[in-house]
């Protein structure tokens, strides 16, 4: 069970928060200074955002990827381990000469997702999604909502390493949050350590619907809201 988005809601909060992105990016003097908490650069978080992009559009429109996502996949045991991979490897060939066309690759890569969402593809349907792992997929909504955490996270990044006031706009992280965390947490659990642990939490995120997260024999799922959570331990 996910959280299932908006359509319209998700897809105005990606406008406007790639839109946001892109000014900061164009107004800035480079981008080669640091992120805060990161190993990035602001140059790097942009070229990260369209990969992102990039990739989440091809997904959308059920493309195939082509050598140029296909060949910087990376490998690993656990999503984190894989996802960490995949972006060293993508940002070891993404970088832009200039905050110019630094701001116009990001306009391009997210009009391109924005073009692929306006055409109306089913928000159930399930699409290859390799870079979280072997035979991992996402639904189509899943991933529109994706592309707006990773648009509002990295804005907050992007603001501290160009030392610019950061943002958060709570439209658009109320959008999304609810279906990136109720079908992207399950992957999060460490089986090994969730082993012998029976109990459910009930996930709250203002002006957004509520989901429950379980976890039993070492494995995570989510349901709807409504039970009262609990938890057990031997």
């Amino acid at each position: 069970m996910i959280v299932e988005p908006d359509r319209d809601a998700v897809r105005a909060a990606l406008d406007r928060e790639s839109r946001r992105l892109i000014d900061h990016v164009r107004s800035s003097a480079h981008l080669d200074t640091p992120a805060p908490g990161l190993d990035w650069t602001a140059g790097q978080l942009v070229a990260h955002l369209c990969v992102v992009y990039r990739a989440f559009a091809l997904a959308v429109r059920g493309d195939d990827y082509g050598e140029d996502i296909t060949a910087h996949l990376g490998t690993g045991h656990t999503l984190p381990e894989v996802v960490a991979s995949t972006n060293a490897r993508a940002l070891s060939v993404v970088s832009f000469p200039g905050p110019r066309e630094a701001a116009d690759g990001l306009r391009e890569c997210a009009d391109e997702l924005l073009a692929a969402l306006d055409t109306g593809p089913d928000l159930r349907a399930a699409r290859p999604t390799p870079w979280y792992g072997t035979g991992v997929t996402r639904t189509v909504g899943t991933l529109a909502a994706l592309s707006v955490s990773e648009s509002v996270v990295h804005g907050y990044d992007l603001a501290g390493a160009l030392r610019a006031r950061p943002w958060l706009d709570e439209r658009s992280a109320a959008s999304a949050a609810p279906t990136v965390m109720s079908e992207m947490l399950p992957l999060l659990v460490d089986p090994a350590r969730a082993r012998g642990f029976t109990g459910s939490f009930e996930v709250r995120i203002r002006r957004a619907p509520r989901f429950v997260l379980q976890l039993d024999a070492g494995q995570a799922r989510t349901v709807p809201a409504g039970g009262r959570p609990t938890a057990s331990c031997p």
